[in-house]
Parts: C-alpha cells; sequence; structure tokens
C-alpha cells in the first residue's frame, strides 16, 4: 500500500524537465529539479509561463549538449505549496544540436552537488542524458573538455532558471528536499517518511560532473509492440 501524496513544501518549487530519445517513448528521460520562490502565490498561468521560460533556458544552454535524437518535450512546474497550489507546464520538441552521435541509451553524465547533511544514498545528484560518442575518453570515461561544456552549460542552466520572475513571484535559490529519514540499524524498517520535509539550499555553482560514464539501468527497457 503506498503512503500517498508528499507533505507539503511551502514556498518551493517543483521543476521537472521531460524528453524522448529517437522519438521513442519507451527511451525517456527526466530530471527532477527543486527552486525556492518568493512573493505572490503563483497561479496556473504563472507557472506555465515559467514552464516555456525554462524551456528555452534549455534550448540556450543545453540542446547544444544533446546529440540530435534527443528531444525535451515537456516542462512541469509545480508549486508544492499544498496540493491545490498553482501548477503549469508547456510541451513541445526542441531536438539536441549536437549531431547523430547518440550515447548508449542507459548512460549519462553524473553531476553532484555537496550538500550540509550527509544521508543515505549520498549527496543529491543529477543524471543528465547528453554527449555523444565523440566525447567518451575510452570505454569508462568522459572526455575532460566535454564534461566542462556540460558543467558550464548545466550551471547557466540552473542559473537561468534562478533568475526567473512574473506576476510577482520570484524563483530564488536552487536546492534539494528530504523527504525520508532512516532508522538506526535493527530498529525498524530501512527508511520511513518524514512528517515534516527538509528544505535544503544547494550551491549550484558548486556542481562537481563525474569523469566516469554512469548508468541509469532503469531507462532501458523492451519496446512496446
Amino acid at each position: 500500500m503506498g503512503l500517498g501524496p508528499l507533505p507539503p513544501v511551502a514556498n518551493w518549487f517543483r521543476v521537472v524537465t521531460e524528453g524522448e530519445v529517437d522519438n521513442l517513448d519507451v527511451w525517456p528521460f527526466a530530471n527532477v529539479l527543486h527552486f525556492q520562490y518568493s512573493g505572490a502565490a503563483p497561479s496556473n498561468a504563472t507557472c506555465a509561463g515559467f514552464a516555456s521560460s525554462i524551456s528555452s533556458a534549455w534550448s540556450s544552454h543545453i540542446a547544444s549538449l544533446c546529440p540530435s535524437p534527443t528531444h525535451l518535450t515537456k516542462v512541469t512546474v509545480t508549486d508544492l505549496t499544498s496540493d491545490t497550489a498553482g501548477a503549469g507546464e508547456w510541451t513541445g520538441d526542441i531536438p539536441g544540436t549536437r549531431g547523430d552521435d547518440s550515447i548508449p541509451a542507459n548512460a549519462a553524465v553524473l553531476i553532484s552537488y555537496p550538500a550540509p547533511v550527509r544521508y543515505r544514498g549520498g549527496h543529491p545528484r543529477q543524471y543528465l542524458y547528453v554527449l555523444g560518442n565523440a566525447d567518451l575518453n575510452g570505454a569508462a570515461q568522459w572526455a575532460s573538455t566535454s564534461l566542462a561544456s556540460v558543467l558550464t552549460g548545466w550551471k547557466a542552466f540552473l542559473a537561468a532558471i534562478e533568475a526567473l520572475s512574473a506576476s510577482g513571484t520570484a524563483f530564488g535559490s536552487f536546492g534539494t528536499i528530504k523527504y525520508y529519514g532512516k532508522f538506526a540499524p535493527n530498529s525498524g524498517p530501512p527508511r520511513y517518511r518524514l512528517t515534516t520535509p527538509v528544505p535544503m539550499i544547494l550551491d549550484a555553482t558548486l556542481s562537481v560532473a563525474a569523469a566516469e560514464i554512469a548508468s541509469q539501468r532503469r531507462r532501458v527497457g523492451r519496446r512496446k509492440r
């Protein structure tokens, strides 16, 4: 039995960027981001406008890092303050402009963020489906120059989102939200949901890109018939 909806977190946005590879919905990718906001509670229309602006930021800073078969198709912005708070989305098609040298569908560039606490699972992280075969340095690493371009583009993308404002609502700092805690060994289930989630500000300028090729095995599945 599920635990139901996640608890609310006042004055925080959840931003989800989604897309497909080779125009196949069985090879999707998605990244979930969190940002503080200040000012007026955003309407659905304001959230939809933010989602459109975020798609433009992707086009400016991330599309050039993606092989052409990679397409951003959806951005969703949700106010986490309550179940009835504003939410909106952009849908469209922004293809990558890096060329046709796609990487395997389970490969990724791992971005990690220093966090003020330690917890099971390590620091907050992002798996980006970017770069291509020409950016590989052997079978297990990314070329250092290519990795540097990803880090530069990703930091610029996050900074562009942090700078957004409209209709009295302003995006603030990038961060993460801790929804779960862990029981001590042998004292109960491995983890539990926090009654009050813990938001944490992250300094996006301190993001680190791993040289090793990361893997997300769940991204690969059988093609639908």
